[in-house]
């Protein structure tokens, strides 16, 4: 099945408007590092990939859960061949997903960021019922559309802040809208919470957020429009 970039986004944002309730989380090549138990820190300095801990192997133990999980309307995004060749067809096996479900992890990113910025925001910016999941350090106060509740966490969230899981899951949330800014906690996040509650839509928006946030992990890459990563549109194999 030939999927086409700046399609894909327009089928998520056509299902963000009409109001369907779904969850997307994407694995990009740091997720993938993880699954595969690669020692390292992460390229984006907001987690670290592995350290040999008991903590690793709980959290890398969920992540490969939730990149595996399906439901039909739990969407993954995997690296492309363009960006990561050489990993795309190995996350297509490993995460065992109907084509249908799998979309590019970039879908927010490279030349659909314009799209991203331009269609996405405006709509959060309606909305009064976004619920945040980011770094402590987020800054909220540039953002371009009201927080309804943020959820601050710590540098290595997926490893540190598990007990949020059950404590979003215990308030039994209804029609809110959870953006997920927080590298593979987003993953873990987004699968736990839609398995537990389809009464809300689950995003992991992975860095678009930080050119207000300031979270500065990718300052400088497809945020600027001189970027080479700005025009580049992503390929499906």
């Amino acid at each position: 099945m030939s999927k086409i970039f700046d399609q894909e986004i327009k089928i998520l944002f056509d299902r963000f408007c009409s109001k369907q309730k779904f969850a997307f989380s994407k694995y990009a090549d740091g997720e993938w590092l993880a699954i595969r138990g690669v020692n390292g820190t992460s390229g984006n300095n907001e987690w670290t990939i592995n350290d040999g801990t008991n903590t690793y192997d709980l959290s890398r133990n969920k992540l490969i859960e939730s990149f595996k999980f399906k439901d039909d309307n739990y969407y993954v995004g995997i690296s492309c061949p363009c960006c990561q060749g050489e990993h795309h067809q190995a996350m297509k096996i490993f995460s065992e997903q109907n084509e249908y479900n799998l979309t590019f992890a970039n879908i927010f990113v490279n030349s659909n960021y314009t799209f991203f910025i331009e269609n996405f925001i405006p709509e959060f910016n309606k909305k009064t019922n976004i619920h945040l999941v980011a770094n402590k350090v987020t800054d909220l106060t540039s953002l371009p559309f009201a927080v309804e509740k943020f959820y601050p966490v710590e540098y290595d969230a997926w490893r540190h802040n598990l007990s949020l899981i059950d404590e979003i899951k215990e308030q039994n949330l209804k029609d809110k809208i959870f953006l997920f800014s927080t590298g593979p906690f987003g993953n873990i996040l987004a699968y736990e919470l839609w398995k537990s509650n389809k009464n809300n839509v689950y995003l992991d928006v992975g860095s678009t957020l930080d050119p207000w946030t300031k979270a500065n992990r990718l300052i400088g890459k497809y945020y600027t429009d001189n970027s080479p990563d700005r025009n580049k549109v992503c390929v499906w194999g």
